[in-house]
């Protein structure tokens, strides 16, 4: 049996019945009166609120966030970078993932698989298993995509963050904020049709509702049935429904209950293989011979990813007196994956490494002369594009979580010392369950002829039937004082993190791999104004996951120290912000090459990791009429060998302008441009780190450095009709390999797409 463990208080199981008391202090609070107001002279308090503004300091920029802590915050007095995307920039790129729009936020660069999952790297670190938090709540290893129709901004905290994310990447974590009830009538219809990616309806409605006094409504429904670039029959399918009601109980009580539900079908990815020739000298990789970059390349149209998911949200907010404010929040969420995938088995690479150099030769494997003591090569073709070996696999994940959070807020004025502090609890469980057939028996694909049909004969038992289980307890508190009549804010805060985490094989009915522990994690900053615009700021902080890796308990533990200058111009509505930081993280676990083409492999590679670097955003109002995001990072992420780290480039920059004609003939017409530029950047991690004769693997081959472009344009009509044409990549640079994880499918080895046209109308009734 695999335990570690350690003495632990439990006070979250013990404190966990003071939520009822929490209700019912919310509910007496919503009937007492109002609080008085202060006297002529006397000093307001502002109480903290646990919900974002609803007004934008322009239309790309907003001026304040809530993935610090859970309560809002002006960014030009957070220690730390957080930063947002607002609904009407995702409104003129009309994303098809979230990355589409993250690409503009620095240090943020595409993760592996990039149809599903919403991978991202934030600061060098891939945000893990696609996991993010959606409303304050984690959402772990889910494989499907946020559904874009009901996001109405995404707040990128960088670094980590013990409060919102214990378990997240150091690098940072993706807080979606969904939409929300509106008081005020909106009822829109949008559809969307494009050369692919595209063909969706949307239906957003809200407003108060009728007969009723203090209770809005909003209703969010979409569905998609798209093509994907590959293949007329490689098809990406969605539909969502988001019900959501807001009562105010009284002037200072309020409930929200939102309920989302999903289905997504995506064609998992055409089949993919580097060049043998291709080098970690090669200035730009190519696909093997015989493979097309418009084409499934023999894949089956049935492989795919299914995801089906329902969340229920339910948030109760209040104030206790004139300076205490309470969240108390509830979440349960229903996933299931059914997948059935076609992947190739193609040999190992493990023998493939000179053991003179560490540098991989694809065609030829090594192995020791016995006679001459010397290792010599022989040719063994990995790629053969008339016979390429395939496997059908067939895999079910289903999780049920379960989430309880209650905060309590409080701002006091002591003098000329002002105080705000945040004290929370939170619990967290789930369950889930993963059942695999593997492998399902395929004819070899021959590329003379991709387009055949067949289906695997799966076995008639599970090849694997693994549970797992966590069950979290957290406790924190955050301390933020003002001094020099706010003009230095100290901040400190302290997490208490306990988890019983599980997993086991219910084929073999082995000894479970079970951590059970406890870590404590921190965070302190300091911020000073040097204007009432300019801020500058040091913080340290950390974070901490258990994590099961290989049937080996783990804790993956993230440090970072961060100096940074603020500023903000023209009242709030632009912004120029710089940052320095160093990370660390240990047992970083990613999946393993080898094990896509050899199941006996182990299923993750764990190692640790360190990057530092800079980054510079600009962000916001130039003029009235002209909008930009401007961001520079440049990144050093090595791995503990000094190897560059797969998919982490050095230096990332994006440029998104946007500029409104406001009167004349033009009134209501609008037009964005944005180019992003990632630079060289790994393609692949070894699948062992030293050959026999102990020299360092080396990275096989690396992407070329490369442009995105995007061009929209938008027309109000009357503020009845709203026109949008886009076009992502303008400039039709298409067919390299623009995403990699390995050299083969299965690994996230993606083709750059062609221009792709979208066309948009939204009906204002």
């Amino acid at each position: 049996m695999m335990v570690l463990t350690s003495p632990k208080p439990g006070l979250l199981l013990r404190a966990l019945p003071a939520l009822g008391l929490v209700f019912t202090a919310a509910l007496r609070a919503a009937d007492a009166p109002a609080p008085a107001q202060p006297a002529p002279g006397e000093e307001v308090v502002q109480l903290p609120q646990f919900n974002v503004s609803s007004e934008s300091a322009d239309r790309y920029r907003a001026a304040d966030a809530v993935s610090a802590v859970r309560v809002r915050a002006p960014l030009l007095d957070t220690a730390s970078t957080i930063s947002v995307v607002t609904r009407t920039m995702m409104d003129d790129i009309e994303p098809n993932r979230i990355f589409d729009v993250t690409r503009y936020v620095a240090g943020v660069q595409d993760g592996r698989g990039i149809q599903f999952q919403d991978r991202m790297i934030i600061r060098g670190f891939e945000t893990q298993n696609g996991a993010r938090t959606v409303d304050n709540f984690l959402q772990s290893a889910d494989a499907d995509n946020v559904e874009e129709s009901v996001i109405d901004r995404i707040e990128i905290t960088k670094g980590p963050n013990a409060i919102l994310s214990p378990a997240g990447a150091p690098g940072g974590s993706v807080n979606v904020i969904t939409k929300s009830p509106t008081f005020h009538e909106q009822r829109s219809l949008t559809a969307l049709i494009g050369l692919f990616d595209a063909q969706k309806v949307t239906l957003d409605l809200g407003g108060p509702i009728p007969g009723t006094t203090g209770v809005a409504y909003r209703l969010v429904a979409s569905g998609q049935d798209a093509r994907q670039y590959w293949s007329r029959d490689a098809v990406t399918r969605g539909r969502a429904l988001a019900p959501m009601v807001t009562w105010n109980l009284s002037s200072k009580t309020q409930l929200t209950v939102k309920v989302v539900g999903a289905d997504h079908y995506i064609f998992r990815e055409p089949l993919l293989v580097i060049d043998p020739s291709v080098t970690a000298t090669t200035d730009n990789p190519t696909l093997a011979p015989g493979l097309s970059k418009r084409s499934r390349n023999g894949i089956q149209p049935w492989s795919h990813v299914g995801t089906h998911s329902a969340d229920f949200f339910a948030v109760l907010t209040t104030s206790l007196n004139e300076h205490i404010s309470l969240r108390a929040a509830a979440n349960g969420r229903y996933y299931f994956e059914d997948s059935d995938q076609e992947f190739l088995s193609t040999p190992s690479l493990n023998n493939r490494y000179n053991p003179y150099t560490g540098e991989l030769t694809q065609d030829y494997t090594w192995a020791l002369n016995s006679a001459t003591g010397q290792y010599v090569s022989t040719f063994s073709r990995f790629f053969d594009p008339q016979s390429v070996p395939a496997r059908g696999q067939a895999q079910w994940t289903r999780r049920k979580t379960g989430n309880l959070q209650t905060d309590l807020a409080a701002n006091y004025q002591f003098g000329e010392v002002s105080s705000m502090t945040v004290a929370g609890l939170a619990y967290s469980r789930q369950f889930a369950y993963n059942k695999v057939k593997d492998p399902g028996p395929l004819p070899n694909i021959d590329l003379r002829n991709p387009d055949y049909s067949v289906y695997p004969a799966y076995p008639a038992n599970l090849t694997a039937n693994n549970g797992s289980s966590y069950t979290n307890e957290q406790a924190y508190i955050n301390e933020r004082l003002g001094l020099l009549k706010n003009r230095l804010f100290l901040t400190g805060g302290l997490l208490y993190y306990s988890t019983v985490t599980k997993s086991w094989n219910e084929l073999t009915h082995s000894t479970p791999a079970v951590l059970d522990d406890n870590k404590y994690m921190y965070t302190l900053s300091a911020l000073y104004k040097v204007l009432d615009n300019v801020s500058v700021y040091y913080s340290h902080s950390t974070n901490s996951s258990p994590v099961i890796a290989n049937n080996q308990p783990l804790w993956r533990s993230g440090v970072q120290d961060e100096a940074g200058v603020k500023s903000e111009f023209f009242e709030h509505r632009l912004s120029a912000d710089a940052a320095y930081f160093r990370i660390s993280q240990t047992n970083v676990t990613v999946p393993n090459p080898a094990y896509q083409t050899d199941p006996t492999q182990p299923q993750q590679l764990v190692s640790d990791l360190k990057n530092h670097g800079m980054e510079f955003t600009v962000m916001g109002a130039v003029t009235p009429q002209l909008s930009l995001v401007g961001t520079y990072s440049y990144l050093h992420m090595r791995d503990a060998l000094g190897r560059h780290v797969r998919g982490v480039a050095d230096n990332l920059a994006a440029l998104l302008l946007n500029y409104r004609f406001d009167q004349g003939d033009l009134k209501g017409l609008s037009a964005a441009f944005g180019v992003t530029y990632t630079g060289r950047r790994a393609g692949d991690v070894p699948s062992i780190n030293y050959t026999a004769l102990r020299v360092v693997t080396q990275v096989s081959f690396y992407l070329k450095p490369q442009y995105t472009t995007t061009l929209s344009l938008r027309y109000n009509w009357k503020d009845k009709v709203i026109y949008r044409l886009n076009i992502d990549n303008l400039l039709d640079q298409r067919g390299y390999i623009s995403v990699a994880g390995g050299r083969v499918s299965g690994t996230g080895l993606t083709t750059q797409t062609g221009t792709n046209i979208k066309f948009s109308t939204t009906f204002q009734f």
